[in-house]
């Protein structure tokens, strides 16, 4: 089928105002937030509106043997939704309904393109809660959310968005619809193929639809700053917490990580401490119970906790919040970290560790990137409750962005090694796509990574669904 054959059968899914081909709308649909060595190369965008479109779309592109990149908020870190070969750029945006919530059950149906923020407004309008919660929550729309298998912040108390995905809608390779799951709390009926394409990046079949888990919002909240002397101190504080409070999240930043936020915002001094430490964690403690009463209560037991914690020398000062306002205040030093080092050309890896060797391997990786890259300013934030480090490696001012990106290319090999030799993972919530194919195989065995290629070809057997994403060639 020629390109002509082929936009012709999409407009008539469609309508012609719904397929793309102007250099603006190709390169803004063609990549996601990632901009990697790689061509962004798409040769039409299309956007359905219903399921039965999407099946056409992929008929059509069947049909001309075209491939398809599905792609949902674009705010991904790994080039999964970057289309380099020509590839139809198959956009869920307009899919954006939540459909129902189901109270009682705690359930919500939606369409793939409603926003992770759309779906916590829809569930909060029932007193209800969907947890899963991350800075790009008012563009990651929920469809590519469960294809990356999200985290954020509170996985550690509600764990990543595969824990919150009761059914799935997937248009297939043959443009068949499947529902997967659905509201049922129990269905014991053989093998859960929800499961597969949770976390799959669009490379199995094209999720158009969700029904979610819900819960019940916690009663109150209440949030501490530490400033904390080490890597080591960190985790022997997590211990500590865990053990003795109600944690939602523990989160980590250096010191550098700090002083980049505070320039970014054009504050002068130190920040929330008098004295700069080398490591500060952000701790949030649900409060249970109503009233000013539970309000104390939490309270009394969060310094409690922190006290002792000073007494063994495990943190050196604290801030508690007294307002929701100061709450907020204090998760800004933490979520604000991203944004700052923007402009710094930042290299970075998202790797997960065993909890326990967290403290060992910034002990062994730091020292190894000031050895291999001297002149760069290595920077780790994260979630050390659930052992997921996000690795920044900043750009010296007086290098070009392209001598540098080479030399920090050149360097994850070593990193994942170590992550390797530590029990790790080379991607703990962002996902391979591009990006980190081609070091998969430092976490995935040979045998697991033959599975999968058998999974792939069963489920997409002309490989049209997100090419060259995952699996390396």
């Amino acid at each position: 089928m020629s390109d002509e054959t082929l936009i012709s059968a999409l407009v008539d899914a469609v309508g012609a105002d719904h397929v793309k081909q102007d250099a603006d709308e190709l390169g803004y649909y063609g990549s996601d937030r990632c901009r990697g060595t790689w061509s962004v190369d798409p040769r039409v965008i299309v956007l359905p509106k219903t399921v039965e479109q999407v099946q056409a779309v992929v008929r059509a592109a069947a049909s001309a043997s075209a491939k398809i990149v599905p792609s949902g908020g674009r705010t991904g870190l790994t080039g999964a939704a970057t289309a380099t070969g020509g590839e139809v750029v198959l956009s869920l945006e307009r899919m954006n309904r939540i459909l129902s919530v189901d109270v009682p059950g705690q359930t919500l149906r939606c369409e793939a393109g409603a926003t992770v923020e759309a779906v916590q407004i829809a569930a909060a309008a029932e007193d209800l809660l969907y947890p899963v919660d991350f800075a790009a929550k008012g563009s990651a729309q929920i469809g590519g959310s469960i294809a990356t298998n999200a985290g954020g912040v509170k996985v550690l108390r509600y764990g990543s968005t595969r824990s919150w995905v009761s059914g799935l809608d997937v248009v297939t390779a043959s443009g068949e619809l499947l529902h997967l799951g659905g509201s049922l709390v129990k269905d014991n009926t053989g093998y859960d193929l929800r499961q597969l394409f949770i976390g799959a990046e669009g490379t199995l079949g094209i999720i158009v639809g969700a029904t979610m888990r819900l819960c019940t919002p916690p009663k109150g909240l209440l949030v501490a700053l530490c400033s904390v002397p080490s890597d080591a101190h960190v985790l022997s504080l997590f211990t500590r917490a865990r053990r003795e409070l109600p944690l939602q999240a523990f989160e980590c930043f250096d010191q550098g990580c700090l002083k980049h936020v505070l320039e970014h915002r054009g504050i002068t001094g130190r920040g929330p401490f008098a004295e700069p430490s080398p490591q500060h964690v952000l701790i949030e403690i649900e409060i249970d119970g109503h009233g000013d009463d539970a309000q104390e209560r939490a309270h009394d037991l969060l310094t409690l906790c922190l006290a002792d914690a000073q007494d063994a020398g495990e943190i050196e000062d604290a801030v508690v919040a007294a307002t929701a306002a100061q709450a907020h205040d204090l998760w800004d030093y933490r979520e604000g970290i991203s944004e700052s080092l923007h402009g710094h050309t930042p290299h970075k890896s998202d790797i997960a560790l065993p909890i326990s060797e967290v403290t060992a391997f910034l002990e062994v990786w730091r020292p190894a990137v000031a050895k291999a890259l001297p002149d760069a300013e290595a920077l780790v934030f994260g979630h050390v409750g659930d052992g997921n480090l996000h690795l920044n490696v900043l750009k010296p001012p007086a290098e070009s962005a392209e001598s540098f990106v080479a030399r920090a290319k050149a360097f994850d090999e070593e990193t994942y090694a170590l992550v390797q030799r530590f029990g790790g993972s080379v991607s703990a919530e962002h996902g391979i796509g591009l990006l980190k194919r081609d070091h998969l195989h430092f976490t995935r065995s040979d045998g697991e990574l033959t599975m999968m290629r058998a999974i792939k070809a069963a489920l997409d057997p002309r490989g049209m669904f997100n090419p060259g994403k995952v699996l390396p060639a």
